[in-house]
């Protein structure tokens, strides 16, 4: 009889310490009839638990799910939060581990404001014509879902357009795969290339914003000299008025004209020879050959046709003025300001 009280009691025992033990965990501190009925273990009361409440609150297509797509084994500590480790990456590898940086739990598909800002993060914006390109153009890996990190050189993509210019031949003008240094990205065609090239060397200002091949006419697009003459040297030499070539005029264009217009030239007569603009002489010539008769050499002139000198009247007022010559050269080396005194 006493054996037989020892055995029921162990049993109870036994029993009761195995009913005490959660399915839910060791830790699980939530009573039993905060989910559960007294009819049926099975009839789960889920409005009564908030899951906002942990870290992971149900939101998006999380909310239609029922707890056992989460919690298999009911040990609900055990359940994973990381996208990964329920979800098959099906990107292989190609975009990390971080589904977030894509997806919501609203759904997997990608939104464009998302993609764009992706490609920035990684440092090649979608602007121009790659905004609205198809991604597999690309990511030609993209039909089986992977995104494999690509090259962001232009010339990785676009090898073929380069090899195939022709207006000029990029490759036998010797311009290099860098398609930056030319092309704009932000554009939609590849046309105006020299709006975004850095033509610092040489400025493409006023009437130099023109097309490549009015001074690239061979297809050479390398060592062109700068200086004016070497692409105008028809217009110096075309010139009327005054004739430029016959009249001893500089070369160096930028002497008297700007890269605006062969127009409205201007010349430092002043500075450079004798004040015309200024002193005694302004105002009192009209055109230049008044000083220069010689309308074929412009390094010559006159003070003698202007001014109403005799001779004898200037001999006699240069009377024991050593050096003293009635002649133009003379004049001007004594009144180089035009100054009498």
């Amino acid at each position: 009889m006493h054996r037989f009280v020892l055995l029921i009691t162990a049993l109870f025992l036994t029993l009761g310490s195995y009913a005490m033990q959660s399915p839910h965990g060791k830790n699980f501190k939530l009573k039993c009839s905060d989910c559960h009925t007294t009819e049926n273990w099975n009839d789960v009361k889920p409005e009564k638990f908030d899951h906002n409440t942990t870290k992971f609150p149900l939101v998006g297509q999380h909310k239609t799910l029922g707890c056992r797509d989460c919690h298999p084994t009911l040990v609900f500590s055990d359940a994973p939060t990381e996208c990964s480790e329920c979800h098959k990456d099906i990107h292989q590898q190609t975009v990390g581990n971080d589904c977030a940086r894509c997806h919501t739990p609203e759904s997997w598909l990608v939104k464009n404001s998302k993609i764009k800002e992706i490609h920035r993060q990684s440092g090649f914006p979608l602007v121009g014509a790659h905004a609205s390109a198809d991604c597999q153009r690309c990511h030609v890996s993209a039909s089986h879902q992977r995104y494999d990190v690509i090259s962001t050189e232009c010339y990785s993509c676009h090898r073929d357009k380069y090899l195939a210019t022709t207006n000029p031949n990029h490759q036998a003008a010797g311009f290099g795969p860098d398609c930056s240094r030319c092309h704009n990205m932000v554009g939609k065609q590849w046309n105006g290339a020299s709006q975004g090239f850095e033509h610092g060397f040489f400025p493409l200002k006023g009437g130099h914003q023109i097309d490549c091949v009015k001074c690239h006419s061979n297809g050479n697009y390398s060592g062109l000299s700068k200086e004016c003459v070497s692409c105008h040297l028809a217009n110096y030499n075309a010139t009327t008025n005054p004739k430029h070539a016959t009249s001893g005029f500089s070369k160096e264009c930028q002497t008297c004209h700007n890269t605006n217009s062969w127009k409205d030239a201007t010349f430092d007569h002043d500075g450079q020879y004798f004040p015309i603009y200024s002193g005694a002489h302004k105002g009192r010539w009209n055109a230049c050959s008044d000083c220069h008769t010689n309308a074929s050499n412009y390094g010559t002139f006159t003070c003698l046709n202007c001014h109403a000198h005799s001779k004898t009247s200037m001999d006699s007022r240069h009377r024991g003025i050593g050096g003293y010559s009635y002649n133009s050269s003379s004049c001007i080396s004594c009144h180089p300001q035009g100054r009498a005194g």
